[in-house]
């Protein structure tokens, strides 16, 4: 077997020379260990760029005809390049086990489970450009503590008094009507501090509210509890743990239980700017979120998720990324928190400092990120271990939920704010912290915005009062 297999990689590898049509290595590594992989598939004629200037012409005035007709227009002209490949996959469903995903914001093909011989037709189809193997992005918060219930006390948490969340709620602003999305390992919707306001049923009926790619689990769940967490600092309502706790929420599992997969999060940010079902289910674009909130990254200066921002922007969809565990040394900042659509999230703690482990830019093009920062060290929230359970962890990954939570605020006091106002609105916002003597690319720690904490630690009360002032 192992012989009649390394003729077939052979043939593969042969293949490719008469064919411009190229396969990353690992894919070849990955057929050598198990019988099937998952690939992406991309297009020799993709011209997304083309289909994009078509929406772009258009004048819509409305949030929901813009996310129709950007689906509408991706969608038809993914189907347009994919037909012929979509044809040869669909012919050989009855006898190979592989299932298809469509990326119609990048007219790109997530084939799973394909064997070698649907491997090398793909190879050998004249409309393929290349075959991609996925990628994994490792899972690190900084630390995890799980809470006893005497330990969590029932006022706000430390973070959301930093961010001055209670004054909003006072003044009758608690993020009411704006929906967040995380991407992150999933929810724990059951859930006593989340259960009320997951868009969903209590059943679990996920009303375009979930998705899984892998698995493909009915009602939400979550493996590994970082979801839970980020998602409980987001719009949490009880305990305090919640910057927005009048947001109503939703979820993509984009990660396991260790790390978050390339594909996964693809599908996801698809998802996310037009939420179906299940996989290949019908689709409504009104039940997109405002905002979403991603605690992932690694690598720099990569841009393989330009193309999904680029499609959130266009719809309004604020695309919120933690900056990274990889501090404090300078130029760390993390893919896709350091790509310019992105809005970088760094992490601050509760004596008003930087976190020791929040990644600093400047970014690989010599841009200043983060763009803000946000509490992140020892934040109490939800814990999956049980539907009153809490914990404590610590990273960028609890940062970026705070300025989530913050822009549900702001978004809920001007619902009509691009991503580009929203942005400004953090940044104008955004309070000086303690120095502490660092220095990147010539820009001291103690000057704003820098490469430490961007423009600063977020505060609601002022971003709201900028966006009152000026939107």
């Amino acid at each position: 077997m192992k012989f009649l297999l390394a003729v077939a990689l052979v043939g593969l590898a042969c293949s490719a020379l008469a064919n411009p049509a190229n396969v990353e290595s690992q894919i070849l590594k990955n057929l050598e260990k198990a019988s099937t992989t998952n690939v992406l598939v991309t297009f020799k004629k993709s011209n997304t760029e083309a289909a994009l200037a078509r929406f772009d012409s258009l004048a819509l005035a409305s949030r929901n005809a813009k996310l129709n007709s950007l689906y509408a227009i991706l969608k038809d002209h993914a189907d347009t390049v994919q037909s012929d490949v979509m044809a040869m996959l669909e012919k050989s469903r009855s006898t190979k086990n592989h299932d298809v995903r469509q990326l119609w914001i990048t007219a790109e093909l997530i084939v799973r489970d394909a064997d070698k011989e649907t491997v090398e037709a793909l190879r050998n189809h004249p409309d393929v450009e290349s075959l991609v193997a996925e990628k994994f992005f490792p899972l690190e918060p900084v630390e995890v503590q799980e809470l006893s219930p005497e330990d969590v006390t029932p006022l706000a948490q430390w973070g959301v008094n930093t961010v001055r969340a209670e004054t909003l709620w006072n003044q009758g602003n608690r993020g009411e009507g704006i929906v967040v999305a995380n991407i992150d390992t999933g929810v724990r919707y059951t859930h006593t501090a989340l259960r009320s306001n997951y868009r969903g049923t209590t059943s679990g009926t996920n009303n375009y509210s979930w998705y899984a790619p892998t698995g493909k689990t009915a009602a939400p769940s979550d493996g590994n509890g970082h979801g839970t967490h980020t998602m409980g600092t987001i719009a949490g309502t009880a305990n305090g743990i919640g910057v927005a706790p009048g947001a109503t929420w939703i979820a993509c599992r984009g990660c396991g239980t260790s790390s978050c997969s390339s594909f996964d999060l693809s599908e996801c940010g698809n998802w996310v700017a037009c939420p179906t079902t299940t996989a290949g289910g019908s689709a409504d674009c009104t039940k997109a979120p405002n905002v979403s909130s991603n605690s992932w990254g690694g690598g720099q200066g990569d841009s393989w998720y330009d193309s999904v921002i680029a499609a959130w922007r266009r719809v309004g969809i604020a695309p919120l990324f933690s900056a990274g565990n990889s501090g404090p040394n300078c130029g760390t900042a993390n893919s896709p928190s350091d790509r310019s659509g992105a809005i970088s999230i760094g992490s601050t703690t509760s004596t008003n400092t930087l976190s020791s482990f929040s990644s600093v830019g400047p970014s690989v093009d010599g841009r200043m990120k983060p763009d803000v920062s946000a509490p992140g060290s020892s934040v109490v929230s939800a814990s999956y271990s049980s539907d009153t359970g809490y914990a404590t962890m610590s990273g960028t990954s609890m940062a970026c939920p705070h300025a989530a939570g913050v822009s549900a605020l702001l978004l809920k006091a001007r619902p009509n704010l691009s991503v580009d106002q929203l942005k400004a609105a953090l940044v104008s916002g955004a309070q000086r912290i303690t120095a502490s003597g660092r220095t990147c690319s010539g820009v001291s720690d103690s000057v704003y915005p820098n490469h430490h904490v961007g423009a600063g630690r977020i505060d609601a009360v002022a971003s709201n009062q900028f966006v009152l002032e000026n939107f």
